[in-house]
């Protein structure tokens, strides 16, 4: 992706001299760098996405190339989610999937729902969010073999992610465990190739599943996760997003406190709640600060170190209050 974006004056000039050539050219280019790809490579910001995204689709409109435009559409459905344009991406789901002259793609299908479910969950429609994702699930179930090789829109475990937060969310808390060690079985059966197109996916799921377990009262099972959980946090995957990643190991390491605490062991608990406060005292972990604080002081109190409780629930209160 990254050559590709660095050659992208070669195909707009291949357009602007010769468009019936050249503009299928630049239109796959702005696709493929628009398209979701491996997490160890930097994503470029949502606003760069959108405008890629929006010059393919004028690309595309130029040409005769309805499954091309509508795969643009998808895409640009897509990098308005991620710019935090929920009801527009809803609305250019819908634009993607009626693509005059395109054939129909399950694979893009199933792409564009699992886009219209998060849209619709980030535009407060949750309990409507549910059924569009379970029913995005069964459609990447019933894709065939070569369709499921297309990991480029999209994935079975990327849309089981989707349906397990959705289910927490709406408070269906067993039902969303059940969906998150489904997809944590199915990652642990995947090739390292395969894991590649699904990179940023893992270390939410097991974070994820982590948090539903010890919601459900499933301390131990949570504890067993954790292990797990913070390897995936890890590596490339936090180099290259970490302000996706420094919140999900936070909030992870809360959970994981917390099951410590459950089940006797405050040492386990404190050591835990430390580090995740450490962590949210970086940039891109200050939002988790004050659940952060919250429980290390809760284990303090636990381990007699009243003094410490004290003022660590006195930085939270301030945190609330500014």
């Amino acid at each position: 992706m990254g050559l590709v974006r660095i050659l992208l004056p070669l195909p707009r000039a291949a357009a602007r001299l010769a468009p019936e050539r050249g503009g299928p050219l630049l239109g796959a280019a702005l696709s493929y760098c628009v398209t979701p790809t491996w997490a160890g490579l930097r994503s470029p910001s949502p606003g760069r996405r959108l405008a890629w995204a929006e010059e393919a689709v004028a690309v595309y409109r130029a040409t005769a190339d309805a499954e091309g435009l509508g795969r643009a559409l998808a895409l640009r459905a897509h990098a308005l989610l991620l710019s935090g344009r929920y009801d527009e991406a809803c609305a250019a789901v819908a634009d993607a999937v009626a693509v005059p002259g395109a054939q129909a793609s399950p694979v893009l299908a199933a792409f564009a729902g699992d886009v219209r479910a998060q849209a619709l969950a980030g535009a407060g429609r949750t309990e409507e969010a549910v059924s569009v994702a379970r029913a995005c699930v069964e459609a990447y179930r019933g894709l065939s073999a070569s369709e499921r090789r297309e990991r480029a829109l999209g994935s079975l475990p990327g849309a089981l992610r989707t349906y397990g937060m959705l289910l927490a969310a709406v408070g269906r808390t067993e039902e969303s465990v059940a969906v998150y060690e489904e997809c944590a079985a199915l990652l642990a059966a995947m090739s390292l190739r395969e894991l590649s197109h699904v990179e940023l996916v893992r270390p939410r799921v097991l974070a994820e599943l982590v948090g539903g377990l010890r919601a459900s009262g499933r301390h131990q099972d949570a504890l067993g996760v954790g292990p797990e959980a913070r390897e995936a946090l890890r590596g490339p995957v936090a180099w290259a997003v970490p302000e996706i990643v420094l919140p999900l190991r936070v909030r992870l390491l809360v959970d994981l406190a917390r099951c410590h605490s459950a089940t006797g062991a405050p040492v386990e608990a404190r050591a835990c709640a430390v580090e995740a406060v450490a962590e949210a005292r970086k940039p891109h972990g200050a939002a988790e600060l004050t659940p952060a604080l919250d429980c290390l002081a809760d284990v303090l109190g636990e381990l007699g170190r009243t003094d410490k409780e004290s003022i660590t629930r006195r930085e939270s209160a301030e945190l609330r209050d500014t």
